[in-house]
């Protein structure tokens, strides 16, 4: 008989389409589920107002109704696993439904976003097993640790049409990053595509809000984060390299395959390797990082991958020119989507 799996996953970049398809793959019966940021979600690490949002949560109960929703719309509730990345609309609701047709379902989870950006201590509790891509979260929560998947690989070019390449959600420390890279290589001759694009609009974007904050001129966090998000969703941040709107995937992965140099830029307190890391190393692409973690990976090569420790320090112009295309090691490669899904499922290889 088939097994059956309900997959609950976000949206991003049709990513929830690629693992479905690899599941089917497999030979699992695959339904879905959006595991979406609720309005008003508390568990960001940077949210504010967060006792208003608890209490809109306890009074409201958003999560439930929106899963009760969810799971009305599935054909049926009999599954053999639950397989969830990240925790958005994960309740303990969710586990009751299910264990009442399905007493000895799994539950998997895999995390690829940091703990450092939402706090999902109670949620990866309600879980049999847990993965994650960031390797302190993994020690600090006695959590197992898991790299981010890759898709299958371009067809990456010989022929390159940009030198360095960047593209990703907008917050004020990769801009900043950004500016002081581009003064760095003024006069070089480098060739970059760099695109940023605001993340949301906060629930708080307002002229109002953002026209008071702006006067104050304050050096908190939280008010640049909030000023600079502004002008980015608004147009107003007059920079070349920030869209109003995100990129398309296909788009970045054309732009990624006629690149030498891949800029990773994760996210403040990230020790995991984003998407765009691990896809490069597949790919056999060079890469400039901020996340110097992965100087003690075993996979760490020096003529491939440079370490950005700090904007001010001197970077190898002639290392960002000079065309060279390496080999994937074999941790890399079974990375693959496919390879990666039979290894956290434990699904034996036929």
């Amino acid at each position: 008989m088939t097994s059956r799996i309900l997959l609950i996953s976000p949206e991003f970049y049709g990513f929830e389409y690629e693992i479905q398809a690899s599941l089917q793959f497999i030979g699992f019966d695959v339904s879905w589920i959006n595991n979406k940021e609720l309005p008003l979600d508390y568990h960001g690490t940077g949210s504010k107002l967060k006792i208003f949002r608890r209490i809109y949560f306890f009074l409201f109960l958003p999560q439930i109704r929106y899963l009760r929703h969810e799971l009305r719309k599935l054909k049926d509730l009999k599954f053999d696993i639950i397989f969830s990345i990240n925790c958005h609309v994960i309740c303990p609701y969710l586990f009751r439904e299910l264990r009442k047709e399905n007493p000895g379902i799994r539950s998997i989870l895999f995390l690829w976003d940091s703990l450092s950006m939402y706090s999902w201590e109670k949620e990866i509790k309600c879980f049999d097993e847990v993965y994650t891509f960031d390797y302190l979260d993994s020690k600090r929560m006695k959590i197992r640790y898991k790299p981010n998947f890759f898709l299958v690989k371009n067809s990456a070019q010989d022929n390159h049409e940009y030198d360095l390449f960047f593209a990703g959600k907008f917050n004020r420390y990769r801009l900043l990053i950004i500016e002081k890279l581009n003064k760095k290589f003024e006069g070089t001759g480098i060739k970059s595509y760099i695109r940023l694009w605001p993340d949301h609009k906060n629930f708080l974007h307002n002229v109002l809000i953002y026209s008071i904050l702006k006067i104050l001129n304050s050096s908190k966090n939280w008010i640049l984060d909030y000023v600079y998000n502004y002008e980015a969703v608004t147009g107003i941040l007059a920079r070349k390299y920030v869209n109003t709107n995100k990129l398309e995937y296909g788009f970045i992965q054309n732009c990624a395959s006629v690149s030498n140099v891949i800029l990773d830029l994760p996210f403040k307190n990230q020790t995991g390797y984003s998407h765009r890391l691990i896809d490069a190393l597949a790919n056999g692409k060079k890469i400039l990082t901020t996340n110097a973690f992965i100087l003690g990976e075993s996979f760490y090569n020096p003529e491939q991958i440079k370490v950005l420790n700090s904007v001010d320090q001197d970077i190898d112009v002639d290392w960002i020119f000079t065309k060279s295309k390496f080999k994937a090691p074999e941790y890399i490669r079974d990375l693959e989507l496919t390879v990666w899904l039979k290894s956290i499922l434990n699904v034996e290889f036929s």
